[in-house]
């Protein structure tokens, strides 16, 4: 069961590790994601042009800006309804499967 401290900072923000383990669970089209998150296109251009050979660093480097965007509004729950109005239900189920301690931060 998920925990609002596992995947929360102490300032209310959706950590790093919860985001990482989201972030291996979005594809290609995570710049759709990415807009309806309320990124801009050159938001993303620079997401792409940063680490353009690393998918799963891209779609960090996304969530990581609509954190920083957002701040305390970047919610699990906020996350959860987008992608339910992109009618990405199986990546939906898949993140409120997967343990927020599956991946480990060195």
């Amino acid at each position: 069961m998920t925990t609002n401290a596992s995947i929360y900072t102490s300032n209310g923000c959706l950590t790093d590790q919860k985001l990482i383990a989201i972030s291996t669970l979005i594809g290609q089209r995570y710049p759709e994601l990415g807009l309806k998150l309320g990124l801009t296109e050159a938001q993303l251009a620079e997401v792409k042009d940063t680490t353009p050979d690393n998918l799963q660093h891209q779609i960090f480097h996304m969530l990581s800006l609509w954190v920083k965007k957002e701040q305390k509004q970047a919610t699990l729950h906020k996350l959860h309804e987008v992608l339910k109005e992109l009618g990405w239900i199986s990546v939906l189920t898949q993140i409120q499967n997967t343990p927020d301690i599956f991946y480990v931060i060195p």
